[in-house]
Parts: structure tokens; sequence; C-alpha cells
């Protein structure tokens, strides 16, 4: 498989030479086993269907942050994508999962469509995981749609092998008060590219994103995030946090768009990072787009190392330099995975990075 295209674009574009407005994949892979995934039980109100292709068709275009190149390539690879939808007022408790479980050279592309009707909720929980030596390329694209009145919360967990390279794309779109969440905690791969694009389209809804991440090794993180408000009303809040060890190298976009219309509109985007290593690449460009004026927006980017005082501090108490990294880095992972609800789940991270921090 040929895959040569360019990836998660900044909708307002800033000077070439900082080569943050997009990333650049070329691929030339040959793996010809394929691995699938699989999905957990359906509650009783909830339908599944592997083949949605007429199902997409019927749905509110949305766009892609990842974007139009990616989206062609689906396309071109012919995937069809499966659908799950939740009833008309139907409130799952328990979540849904959809487990992939990625083998060694193998690829994976897949595409997701999840529509919550009207007045309904629903947690989906979507693990990526594989053997500590594997390799290979996963590809996913999800398509949220939450109808009046619904939520829905996406999760997903990132923990592929260090010789994988991981894509993947997701899109929403919310109708009058509704409310979608993503929930993303990036810990695996070689290569990860994540984009998130919302549209607050009708009055009151919103939209809610909190990631986190540790990037370590020769790793490369690079996130795309999009919120387009075109609703009145509407708000948004998107939450970075991770750390950077090693030589990692991590891009993150963060754009909010206010749109003609969309008056008293809300949106705040936060990141922290902490840098663990001189040699790290960090790069950070939090945006804010307007074309209303009545709105209210805040953005910022809180980037830097542990000072010398934190540092002394904790040695006083028996820390050393490496266990106060390891803390701290656990601090910010915690303010996320502590949103998921799955405690195994949230045991398997913890031993992840107790596991990376003792390599």
């Amino acid at each position: 498989m040929t895959f040569n295209t360019t990836v998660n674009n900044i909708p307002s574009l800033t000077w070439n030479w900082l080569r943050i407005n997009n990333s650049k994949i070329e691929l030339d892979v040959d793996y010809k086993d394929k691995s699938d995934f699989s999905v957990s039980k359906m509650p009783k109100g909830v339908h599944f269907e592997k083949d949605a292709e007429k199902f997409l068709m019927s749905m509110p275009p949305v766009e892609s942050a990842m974007g139009k190149e990616f989206t062609q390539m689906i396309y071109d690879n012919r995937i069809i994508p499966s659908s799950m939808v939740i009833d008309v007022g139907e409130k799952i408790e328990k979540p849904v999962y959809f487990n992939f479980d990625c083998k060694n050279k193998a690829y994976s592309i897949s595409s997701q469509i999840i529509e919550a009707k009207k007045d309904s909720s629903v947690t989906v929980i979507m693990d990526f995981t594989s053997d500590k030596k594997a390799e290979g390329l996963q590809i996913v694209q999800t398509k949220l749609y939450a109808r009046t009145n619904a939520k829905i919360h996406l999760i997903t967990i990132q923990t592929l092998s260090k010789n994988y390279i991981h894509l993947n794309d997701i899109s929403t779109y919310c109708e009058e008060n509704a409310n979608i969440e993503v929930t993303q905690i990036e810990l695996g791969s070689k290569k990860a590219f994540t984009g998130v694009y919302s549209m607050l389209k009708e009055y009151q809804s919103s939209f809610k994103s909190d990631t986190a991440y540790f990037t370590r090794k020769d790793q490369e993180l690079d996130m795309n995030y999009i919120v387009n408000h075109t609703g009145r009303k509407t708000e948004c809040e998107m939450m970075v946090y991770g750390s950077l060890k090693d030589n990692a190298k991590k891009t993150y976009r963060g754009t909010i768009d206010f749109k003609n219309g969309c008056q008293g509109a809300v949106g705040n985007e936060q990141e922290e990072t902490l840098l663990l290593n001189p040699q790290v690449v960090n790069k950070s460009i939090p945006v804010i787009l307007c074309d209303e004026e009545d709105v209210a927006g805040e953005h910022g980017s809180t980037i830097g190392k542990l000072s010398n005082d934190v540092l002394f501090y904790m040695n006083a108490h028996g820390i050393s330099q490496t266990e106060a990294e390891k803390i701290m880095t656990m601090s910010k992972i915690n303010r996320v995975s502590s949103l998921i609800p799955d405690e195994k789940l949230k045991t398997r991270i913890a031993e992840y990075i107790e596991e990376a921090f003792n390599e």
C-alpha cells in the first residue's frame, strides 16, 4: 500500500518556515495481513450494522480535521463504513466497546458512524492495542452525529507498539442542545496522527475534548483540533495535557472558529506541556478566528520544564528526578483518564506509564 498525502491542515495558514501548517505522510508498506475490530454486545436500544454505506449517504456532510486527501484515501480503498444507532430517548448506562487488536505486519482501515437520536445518550470506548513488538498501520475514521438533546461521549485509548503508525480522524455534528465529548489518551505508536473536527451547527450545542499524551524515545505525535461555531450560544472547550521525553516530537494545532451569526458563542482552549529533555521538539499553535462580535474566546499554552524549586522540594522528600518526572507525567494523564468509566483501563494506562519510565 502506497499512501502519500497531506493531513491535519490548519484552517488559517501561518508562515511556511514554521512547518506547522500541515503534515505530510509518505508510506509504502507491503502488509498482506489485515486487522479487524470487534464490538461488544449491543445493549437494548442500540443497533449495529457492518455495512452502512447507504446510511452514510443519508447523513449531513461533515468535514474532516485530517483533510480531504485523507477522506479520499478512505474512499479509494473502498472502505465500507459500519454504523451504530441509538434509539430515541435511550440512555445507555454502560459503555459500548470497539476493540482494535492490531496484528503484527498487518494493516487496518475502518470507518464508523455513530448516531445518537433525539434525547438519547451513549459512551463509546475505542481501544487500540497490539503486541509490544508488532509493526503495522492502523487507520480509523469516525463520524459522530448527536441529534436534538442527545449526548455522545467517545473515548479513544491508543497503546499501539512503537513500530506502529496510527491515524485517527474524528468528525462531530451537533444539533440543538446536543453535546459531544471526545476523550483521548495517546501513548503508543512510532508516529501518531489525530484530528478532531466539530460542527456546532444549532442553538446551544456544545463540544468538549480532553486529551492526554506521553511521547518518548523517537515517537512523533501530530494533532489538529478544529471547532466551527455556527449556531447561537454554542460552547466548546478543548484541553490538552502531556509530556515529552527523550527525542520525542509533538505538534498541536487548535482552532476555534466563530462564524458570522453565532451570537453568544463561547470557546476555550488550553494546553499544558511538560518538557523532560532539551532534545524534544514541541510545536503549538492555538488559534481563534472570529467573524462575529458577540462571542467570548480564550486560548493559551503553558510549556516548560520542572523548575529547580520543584526538584529541590521533591529531592528533599526522597524523590529522585526520574520519579518526580514520572509523578508529574502521571498527574497529567490522570486528569484525562479519570473521565474513563472503566477501572481496568485506568489501571492499564498507569501500568503503561510505569513501564515506559523503566525502559
